[in-house]
């Protein structure tokens, strides 16, 4: 099954911040979008692009601002031969299956049509094509691809599916798990749980699981960033509920304030430098003390594209976690990229760690 996400007009696709409000809600639905595809206003080729997409993908989701909407009616009812109605505020083909506020679903023979109106400042309309049966995907840690798929794709062939492994950072692999004809995906991912007690997230959203995680157990997590800024802090706090679970966290850029927050000691800076494994070792104890937390994380690198050396050449970064039951972990990383994708790493990389610190509770 594929999933396409068509946006037309250049006033959504150019907003970046409604483009990731509208990608994320798709996503949260039918969990993927395979393939995206942009058409400007009025372009002349819309009758044949559509009714080529059309021709290829199973669900297609049409997004559009209020000035292409009824273009986009009257040219799916002329590909479908149809006619148009006005309903609810709309200018729709009259075949469509189901229609609620500024959305509708139809179909043809090949395909699921859903088209949203959407408009800046408004909450998404409703996605209606129901979410996959025949998709699932999964999380492995502390495995690398070729051990995904020595292991798994056995057990894929044993239950009527196929996986796709989509590494995201060493040592982090999605999995991705399609059913075949007879396949059986709830099967697989019991059997792989099994195989691999201390490795499968058994979800796709890894930051929900985690804060799930914690919720339900009650447990408090603090941070303290350097070089990523509170982008770990930020994916975290998108969760819903974590307020319960998280007292606060500190970005602490500077190495004053390394000192004045955390408690990290002037000796260590001078003698170690703020990126260190004595300064993340620090960093770490003082978050648990400032917050009152169970668990901490802790952060300092080189992000770049300046402030390398050497000895700690840019992508250079210390993370930490450490529990209050005396386990603590640190690891020195060395990132390549630029300082957007070498801080997006980093911030993985730490939610792995976080993993490892408590794996009784994460994966049992």
């Amino acid at each position: 099954m594929k999933v396409a996400l068509l946006v037309v007009g250049k006033k959504i696709k150019y907003n970046n911040i409604l483009m990731d409000y509208i990608e994320r809600n798709i996503k949260k639905k039918l969990q993927v979008i395979d393939i995206k595809y942009f058409l400007e206003e009025n372009d002349k080729n819309l009758f044949l692009t559509l009714e080529e997409i059309i021709s290829k993908i199973d669900n297609l989701i049409i997004v559009s601002d209020d000035k292409n909407f009824n273009i986009i009616g009257k040219v799916l009812s002329t590909i479908n031969r149809d006619s148009l109605i006005l309903k609810d505020d709309m200018l729709l083909p009259s075949k469509s299956i189901k229609q609620e506020k500024d959305s509708y679903l139809l179909e043809n023979e090949k395909c699921k049509i859903n088209v949203l109106r959407v408009k800046e400042d408004r909450i998404i309309p409703n996605i209606l094509i129901d979410a996959p049966r025949d998709i699932k995907f999964i999380n492995t840690i502390d495995m690398d691809v070729e051990s995904c798929e020595i292991l798994l794709e056995p057990i894929a062939e044993n239950f009527e599916t196929k996986i796709k492994i989509i590494k995201i950072i060493e040592g982090w692999n999605l999995i991705k798990i399609e059913s075949l004809k007879y396949g059986q995906i709830n099967n697989f991912v019991e059997s792989a749980k099994q195989l691999l007690s201390n490795k499968i997230i058994p979800q796709k959203d890894v930051i929900l699981y985690i804060t799930e995680k914690l919720i339900r157990n009650n447990i408090k997590l603090t941070t303290a960033e350097s070089c990523t800024g509170g982008a770990l802090s930020a994916m975290l706090i998108k969760q819903s509920g974590v307020s319960s679970i998280i007292n606060g966290n500190l970005v602490t850029y500077s190495n004053d304030t390394k000192e004045a927050w955390l408690g990290v000691s002037p000796h260590t800076i001078e003698h170690y430098g703020a990126v260190s494994e004595q300064c993340v070792k620090e960093m770490l104890e003082g978050a648990i003390k400032a917050s009152n937390s169970d668990i901490s994380i802790a952060i300092s690198g080189i992000a770049g594209p300046d402030g390398g050396s050497e000895e700690k050449p840019v992508g250079t970064v210390y993370i930490g976690a450490k529990s209050k039951n005396g386990a603590e972990i640190i690891e020195r990383l060395a990132l390549h990229g630029d300082r957007i994708y070498i801080q997006n790493q980093t911030v993985l990389y730490a939610i792995k760690l976080l993993l490892n610190i408590e794996k009784n509770l994460f994966f049992k």
